[in-house]
């Protein structure tokens, strides 16, 4: 017999409650486990990104300075204006901050109002004001609108250089010239803010990382006193030809670094959107043109060089007319004989399609390609083109001697110096180039820029006689309008018709050229003049219309340099910026505000050197126009008068090289 038993059922309870709660305390701490092992690194950085919000805040860009230092592109510190929307709490009190918002800074209400309505922690509202802008922005002490520091680009100079140095846009970008060329080095990366934000995502405290942008400067081979006298000598040619454009490169015929470029129509940096499209165009190198008769310098190198002729050769050149395979060709002078050097000293087109005729298809291709023609010339600027050298296949009866006074051919400006410069330097084809050497924040030189040799295209006995016969043009030639007394001067002229768009050529439209060297000075600098369409181009020519603004600038230079005529001398302008630091250079001059926002103490700037000008005058952002360089003689306004932020002020410096 069994006893009956009684069932303990609270035992059993208390096991399967015991049991339950193991199992949770097993799956809370798999789960914790998960969570502060295994997914730890992942929860951090989605609870950071929860509680913290990134900004990234514009860096300085890189300074670009010439040859000796002076500052051609800068960055001032400006104010932006920004809103959190989130902090402005209705409807209504928007509809308040975008109309005072757009009294102040002359925007559309209902724009303002569409950004100040976005479900975003910051937007900007109008970037880079003036001090005058900002001081009002903040005394009007609006809810949820700031101001903050950018950077904007500034251009002290204006429209000096324009087509080299280019411009960058609102973030930083190169847009244009070297800008665009070296972005990648004048372009900063932007400094990183941390924003943490609170249980409604508003951002409550910014903290900037521990982190400084690594700047860096580049120095280029322009040189400001040249470059200033090319642009001044081409805006009077320009104006007083009524010309549709102008191109001057100066360059140094044994390193290939160019010294000027000037371009007109120009435009001004600082104001670069309002400018039209052709001012901005940089003709020294995207245009093409057909070259005339300075191309002959080149014809008679390769029948120099390849033993094709002898300048003893005489050459029979048809009293001015020349039936030749079906065309007429003509000569401004009639001969009945000239000499090899005698076709180049009277630029006879019939001489040149005789000597022409010398060369093979080939040979003058060849030749032609060697002196950096078709191809591009590889300048540190943008929009660079090719030109045009059509290969000997697909030649004409009549190309070779086209070709031979600079027709039905296409070149560019750069490609014409660059080729000039190694005919009569010895034969050396250098890669034109406009860096000079890159910098740190500190000056330290972290990348030099040496001459680079491409090439030799011909011997130095070719080049020799080349300098030799080009002198000759010059002092009694088609280039005597270049000649400078007791200066050793040697050119060519060139005076080309333009392509009729319907075939043939214009009986109005003409190109006038010039290109020289000064031999008197070392280096030797060459000097390319291209004046496109002058209003009287039927009876005008290269020698009356460009060989005297070759000579005005060779003028300037020698003024500049202080070399006798005569005797050569190392010319100023080459002489490097000595070792001193920015601050050794700075200006010790004290700025202080006006009485009201927006006006500033005018200082003396009397003694201080241009650099010095532009920082100074930079901080108000002054229309500044500087005459003449060395330091500061005279100002206007006067020392200790009230200035307001923008108001022309007018430098003239003495003391300098020109």
């Amino acid at each position: 017999m069994f006893r009956n038993q009684t069932i303990n059922w609270m035992a059993i309870r208390i096991v399967v409650v015991g049991v339950i709660f193991g199992i949770a305390a097993i799956i809370l701490i798999a789960r914790a486990y998960r969570l502060q092992v295994v997914d730890s690194e992942v929860l951090k950085k989605r609870a950071e990104k929860q509680r913290s919000m990134n900004i990234d805040l514009e860096s300085r860009r890189g300074f670009i300075f010439d040859r000796s230092g002076e500052q051609l592109a800068a960055s001032l510190e400006v104010d932006s204006v920004y809103a959190r929307p989130r902090k402005i709490a209705t409807n209504k009190t928007r509809l308040e901050v975008a109309d005072s918002l757009s009294k102040i800074l002359d925007m559309d209400k209902k724009n303002i109002q569409k950004k100040l309505e976005e479900d975003k922690p910051f937007v900007w509202i109008k970037r880079r004001v003036s001090p005058l802008t900002a001081e009002r922005v903040r005394k009007s002490d609006l809810g949820g609108i700031y101001t903050d520091p950018e950077y904007q680009r500034f251009y002290p100079l204006k429209n000096l250089a324009a087509h080299v140095i280019g411009f960058a846009g609102i973030d930083s970008k190169g847009l244009e010239g070297l800008e665009l060329f070296y972005d990648k080095f004048l372009k900063t990366a932007p400094i990183p803010i941390t924003a943490q934000k609170d249980n409604l995502g508003r951002p409550v405290m910014f903290t900037a990382l521990d982190w400084a942008p690594k700047r860096n400067d580049i120095h280029i081979t322009l040189d400001r006193n040249i470059q200033f006298i090319a642009e001044r000598e081409l805006e009077n040619a320009v104006n007083r030809e009524h010309a549709k454009s102008g191109v001057i490169i100066a360059l140094d015929a044994d390193s290939g670094e160019i010294l000027a470029l000037a371009v007109r129509p120009t435009y001004n940096l600082n104001v670069f959107q309002q400018a039209a499209t052709a001012s901005r165009r940089d003709r020294a190198v995207a245009d093409t043109f057909e070259p005339g008769s300075t191309f002959k310098v080149f014809l008679a190198a390769a029948a120099l060089e390849l033993g094709k002729a002898k300048r003893s050769d005489v050459f029979f050149v048809n009293n001015g007319l020349y039936r030749y395979n079906g065309s007429e060709i003509h000569d401004v002078s009639p001969h009945k004989d000239l000499t090899f050097d005698e076709v180049l000293i009277n630029s006879s087109n019939i001489g040149a399609v005789k000597i022409s005729e010398k060369l093979s298809k080939a040979e003058y291709y060849n030749m032609l390609r060697d002196f950096g023609f078709g191809s591009l010339s590889n300048i540190d600027l943008p929009g660079e083109r090719p030109g045009m050298l059509p290969k000997p296949s697909h030649w004409s009866v009549l190309t070779k001697a086209n070709m031979a006074f600079g027709q039905g051919i296409g070149v560019t400006p750069i490609q014409l110096a660059v080729g000039f410069a190694a005919a009569i330097n010895g034969g050396k084809l250098y890669k034109p180039r406009l860096l000079k050497r890159i910098t740190n924040a500190l000056g330290e030189t972290v990348m030099e820029n040496p001459p680079l040799l491409v090439r030799r295209c011909i011997s130095e006995e070719t080049s020799a006689a080349l300098v030799d016969i080009l002198r000759k043009t010059v002092t009694y030639g088609t280039g005597k309008n270049a000649a400078i007394p007791g200066v050793d001067i040697i050119g060519k002229t060139g005076t080309a018709q333009k392509a009729d768009p319907n075939g043939g050529y214009s009986k109005s439209k003409y190109l006038m050229s010039f290109i020289g060297a000064i031999e008197s000075v070392k280096p030797r600098i060459v000097i390319l003049v291209v004046i496109d369409e002058p209003m009287k181009g039927s009876d005008r020519t290269g020698g009356k219309v460009a060989a005297p603004v070759f000579k005005k600038i060779s003028e300037g230079i020698l003024a500049m340099s202080g070399t006798v005529p005569g005797r050569g001398k190392e010319l100023v302008a080459y002489k490097e910026p000595t070792s001193k630091t920015v601050e050794e250079r700075r200006f010790n001059s004290h700025l202080q505000h006006g009485n009201k926002p927006g006006e500033w103490i005018m200082p003396d700037l009397k003694g201080a050197d241009l650099r010095q000008v532009v920082d100074i005058c930079g901080m108000f952002k002054c229309d500044l126009a500087i005459t003449g360089s060395g330091v500061v003689a005279n100002q206007e306004p006067k020392p200790g008068e009230t200035v307001r932020e923008g108001a022309p002020i007018r430098i003239s410096c003495s003391g300098g090289l020109y």
